[in-house]
């Protein structure tokens, strides 16, 4: 029996052993593993850049981003120093557009320590482009969230940095550096990013380049204010034509069905002579998704009508396809209408059903789900206070230019929000 026991000893053991030398070699065959996947991303890194080295200009240099790093950043838990008052760089506080003054107090975890002229780079939601130059703090200690990669040195100009790290050259290679499942997780790691290079040209250049970016980009944003002020203020006209045409005309109340011809029928044969139209909070749309099976069944949107999607009418997808529109199809699961002539003007029950009251209407509709479906039968029992068939006209023909108009200005933002990245391809390629 003793020797039993012993054998049955041995032999766990002998188990136990194998099991723990098989979970050693599984975690070195994961860090093995692990570190072919960093080197792997170094070497993609790397590749980019090699790819991208293109001949600057006469005294330029590619310089790391390592050798704007520092070491070490110190850190602080604030809320040891309940009293003091601290200058705070957070991700809000940038999107706010200024750093926020913050009570030790009120600061629930530990920050970085930054000094004024160092560069911050957000890793955190990294397609989002936030950089920043730590400004001067008289008598106060300046912080900053953890989320911010700390770029500290004296070979550039600080400026000149940020702008570098806002350039879509940085940004392709920065993009490549993000570890995560996506969104808020997503994250750039700082040790792939002090792989990338930036061009650097000596300090003198650096200056009178940054100098000239910030005063081209504070026009660009004077530029992009006022283009956003006109594009909101066209597009609140449609709100006033339809309150002045309700107060001047002559009213009545009316059931939707009793106003609004649905299109059922699909366009058959000739769908392939269309664009597929989508609906969209912005309005009328190009289809994301291509035709699907069936495409016959899509339904005609040809001058002049409404269509909407119905699991998203909550949230505003509603279009219009004016005389100034392609005629185009859209999904067969689409509510396409059309106003009653001599009834309701399409055009003007368009602006009417995007104001304020349509959404009052929609909300009345709805059971407070936002996928909930609203098809026709359910929007035709909704109740709508017109007023006459000539008033509605008038006020129609006025809103017939601001489509027109919206677009026009619209093309116009995008064009400015294009420069800064085209004014920054010339400034890094020394072409200022």
């Amino acid at each position: 029996m003793a020797c039993l026991r012993v054998l049955r000893r041995s032999r766990r053991n002998s188990l136990n052993e194998d099991k723990r030398s098989r979970q050693a070699h599984g975690m070195a065959r994961y860090r093995g593993m692990r570190t072919a996947m960093e080197h792997t991303k170094k070497s993609a890194v790397s590749t980019v850049q090699s790819d991208m080295k293109r001949k600057l200009p006469d005294g330029w240099r590619w310089v790391k981003l390592a050798e704007f790093m520092p070491k070490k950043v110190g850190s602080i838990d604030p809320s040891m120093d309940p009293d003091e008052a601290f200058v705070l760089y957070s991700i809000p506080s940038f999107d706010r557009g200024e750093p926020d003054t913050v009570f030790g107090k009120t600061v629930g975890s530990t920050k970085q320590i930054v000094r004024s002229g160092d560069v911050l780079l957000s890793k955190i939601v990294p397609h989002i482009r936030r950089t920043c130059v730590v400004g001067n703090a008289p008598g106060r200690r300046i912080i900053a969230s953890t989320e911010w990669i700390v770029f500290r040195t004296d070979k550039a100009e600080s400026e000149y940095l940020k702008y570098a790290l806002a350039d879509d050259d940085f940004h392709k290679e920065f993009m490549d550096t993000t570890s995560g499942v996506g969104g808020s997780l997503l994250r750039a790691r700082p040790t792939l990013v002090a792989h990338i290079e930036i061009p650097l040209p000596p300090l003198a250049e650096q200056r009178r380049i940054a100098g000239i970016l910030k005063e081209q980009m504070a026009a660009v944003d004077k530029a992009r204010k006022a283009a956003q002020e006109r594009l909101e203020a066209a597009k609140t006209l449609p709100d006033s034509f339809i309150w002045e045409s309700l107060k001047s005309g002559k009213k009545s109340k009316r059931f939707l069905g009793d106003c609004l011809v649905e299109v059922r029928k699909g366009v058959g044969k000739d769908w392939g002579k269309y664009p597929v139209l989508g609906a969209t909070r912005n309005g009328l749309a190009l289809a994301k998704e291509p035709v699907g099976k069936n495409p016959e069944r899509y339904k005609l949107v040809d001058p002049v009508t409404v269509f909407y999607n119905p699991m998203r009418i909550l949230l505003g997808s509603i279009a219009v396809v004016d005389y100034s529109d392609q005629a185009g199809i859209t999904s067969p699961d689409y509510v396409v209408i059309k106003g009653k002539e001599g009834i309701l003007d399409t055009r003007w029950f368009y602006y009417w059903f995007r104001s304020s009251k349509g959404a009052h209407l929609i909300d009345s509709l709805s059971r407070g789900a936002v996928r909930e479906r609203i098809l026709f039968n359910r929007l035709s029992v909704g109740n709508i206070e017109i007023p006459d068939y000539e008033t509605q006209l008038h006020a129609s023909r006025h809103m017939a230019y601001l489509n027109p108009i919206v677009e026009k200005i619209s093309n116009e933002l995008n064009i400015i929000n294009a420069l800064p990245a085209a004014l920054l391809r010339q400034a890094f390629n020394g072409e200022l």
